[in-house]
């Protein structure tokens, strides 16, 4: 046995035991619910003929598995924690909180009471405007419960912007919370985002731990046609299915169209499955305790938004400059489309800017040595963010860039190098893994009948300035911000909200006014050129890789590129490209309120136009 373990076993405490034993209870009375409950509560058996579901029972054992497999996993954190001393400083620092939370109350109770009075009357006020604009039917039941949180959400961005406007870090955690709740119980009774439906059928997948076996009731979440919620007669069924009771028809669904096979078979690779992890245990919890379908898959998207907020959180936390330029960016109404719902691509934006915000501290700080802590997260966020894209793995090029001089010992500069290397192959494996099975791929089809990756790959190699020419004209478009406007306001298939000049203006105000004497160190011309040309490699390499996988054999245009493919790579260039000397004279608290109180604006006017009068 080694000493560290002898250590640790000696180390555990009666509080320690009295955690651990709190943690698995929680987790084996979900399991407990799960095989006993939650295996039969919604699975059902279609008659395709007459439409009509009946409950069908389903003996399965994997809930138990999963609970084994996550009570495994609480346990060797657990350990981790107790063998480095965290678990008793988080102790330490919970209980601390509660106590300064308990003294703050008894010392400042009529300060805590008019705030928690403000906060009941904008809850109350939300409730008698819903009471008056909405009828009392249940075909309105979910349209009631969108706008009481949306008008709620309206008071508390506003009593957040005016009483934690010093703290940008934590006013982006709170308002990016509140109004993501706002997206998610606005969300319609069908997917509207880009492939949704099949990303929730993969973080379905993560849910179960042998094979996934979905019910019949998240096959029609995921196919159901959209229809708008205020047409679908109350006795269809759908007002039974949002309130947890049993389906007695399902004539708008169009179930018969789709195998059930054709989408579950066919397992993610290993390295893709992470990102569909946090909603996939959260829909198992949801499930175990035999929740909705609706709420099950509601419950999924708070996962995936939860998981983007605390990202971006902890990166402007990091950052010197350039908090607000990373706010604005980050509240995109086309970004809340996908963190509220089940996309990947807000796994990719928010860990990237994670590694991108540890990157410029280090940077912005010459004289400080790097830290090994910095080092892993850095590089594991990059590397988190860019394996399920690995189309973007030129943005890990700047990681060379770190100065030999921010490490103690050239041993260490020289071990981050080859941790870099060894992180760019690991994003970069699963396109030579493409390429070394490309003879076996046609190419994605959705692109159409003339898709053939090796025959593209020849027309490129046999005329490579016919392609570059190809190339340029394309990204020249696509580069254009008047011309492609569609990745900051868009809902997805031609469906845009309002407001993109007001934010473009705003982000291009920030770009040059968000700055301190930090920027001195990192707005040099050759470091700005470098990154441009990294970010316009990593576009040209997506384009390239969907040139080839989307688009026909030989044609003069790229296929399947679409605009937010440039989220990423947005940040890291207007961080770079915006830093003149430009002295910002505005009360940092006063601008602070001013940035996010127009993003909210037009976050929440984006949910009222396109998806709160639409269940109406």
């Amino acid at each position: 046995m080694s000493k560290s373990l002898k250590k640790a076993i000696t180390s555990i405490r009666f509080k320690h035991m009295l955690v651990l034993i709190v943690l698995l209870l929680a987790l084996g009375l979900i399991g407990i619910s799960n095989y006993f409950f939650a295996s039969s509560a919604f699975h059902f058996k279609v008659n395709h003929e007459t439409g009509i579901m009946t409950r069908q029972w389903i003996a399965d054992k994997d809930g138990l598995l999963m609970t084994i497999i996550l009570g495994a996993g609480i346990a060797i954190l657990w350990l981790i924690g107790v063998m480095t001393g965290k678990l008793d400083s988080y102790m330490t620092r919970f209980f601390e909180f509660i106590k300064e939370r308990i003294k703050f109350t008894q010392n400042n109770l009529k300060k805590v009471l008019i705030h928690t009075a403000i906060l009941l009357a904008i809850v109350i006020t939300a409730i008698v405007i819903v009471s008056l604009t909405v009828p009392r039917t249940s075909n309105f039941s979910q349209l009631r419960l969108a706008r009481m949180v949306f008008f709620t959400a309206i008071g508390f961005c506003c009593y957040f912007i005016f009483l934690i406007r010093g703290n940008i870090a934590r006013l982006f955690l709170l308002l990016s919370l509140t109004i993501g709740l706002v997206y998610i119980f606005a969300h319609p009774h069908y997917f509207y985002g880009w492939d949704s439906e099949i990303h929730y059928i993969w973080s379905l997948e993560q849910s179960f731990v042998r094979n996934a076996s979905p019910n019949e009731a998240d096959v029609a979440l995921a196919f159901v046609e959209p229809i708008p919620y205020s047409k679908i007669p109350a006795s269809d069924g759908f007002p039974k299915l949002m309130s947890g009771n049993e389906l007695t028809t399902v004539r708008y669904y169009s179930l018969e169209n789709f195998s059930m096979a054709k989408h579950i078979e066919g397992r993610l690779p290993l390295h893709q499955r992470l990102v569909y992890i946090p909603a996939g245990i959260i829909i198992f919890i949801a499930r175990s305790l035999v929740l909705a379908p609706l709420t099950i898959m509601r419950f999924g998207m708070l996962a995936n938004h939860i998981v983007y907020t605390a990202a971006v959180y902890f990166a402007i936390k990091r950052l010197n400059s350039g908090k607000h330029i990373m706010a604005v960016i980050a509240m995109f109404p086309t970004i809340f489309v996908m963190s509220a719902s089940y996309s990947y691509d807000y796994w990719v934006i928010a860990f990237s800017m994670l590694g991108f915000a540890y990157y410029f501290n280090e940077i912005q700080n010459p004289d400080n040595k790097i830290k090994l802590k910095s080092i892993i997260v850095m590089i594991s966020s990059f590397v988190i963010g860019f394996v399920p894209k690995s189309g973007y793995v030129p943005l890990m090029l700047v990681l060379f860039f770190v100065k030999k001089n921010k490490f103690k010992a050239k041993k260490g500069y020289y071990f981050y190098l080859l941790a870099v290397t060894c992180a760019i192959l690991i994003v970069l494996s699963d396109i030579l893994i493409r390429i070394i099975t490309l003879g076996t791929e046609p190419g994605d089809l959705r692109g159409g009948d003339d898709i053939n990756s090796e025959s593209q790959v020849s027309f490129i190699l046999n005329n490579p300035i016919v392609y570059a020419g190809i190339l340029l004209r394309f990204m020249q478009h696509f580069l254009n911000v008047f011309a492609n406007t569609n990745y900051v306001t868009d809902f997805a298939y031609k469906l845009y909200s309002s407001y993109f000049y007001l934010t473009w203006l705003l982000l291009l105000f920030v770009m040059f006014t968000d700055r301190n004497e930090k920027d001195l160190i990192s707005i040099k011309a050759g470091y700005k050129m470098l990154v441009t040309v990294i970010a316009f490699s990593t576009v040209a390499l997506f384009s390239t890789a969907l040139y080839i996988a989307f688009t026909p054999v030989g044609a003069d245009s790229i296929q399947g590129v679409q605009a937010r493919y440039m989220l990423p790579v947005l940040f890291p260039v207007l961080y770079i490209l915006g830093g003149f000397k430009i002295q910002n004279n505005i009360n940092k608290t006063t601008y602070t309120a001013g940035v996010f109180s127009i993003m909210s604006f037009v976050l929440l006017n984006a949910a009222w136009d396109k998806l709160l009068t639409r269940l109406g």
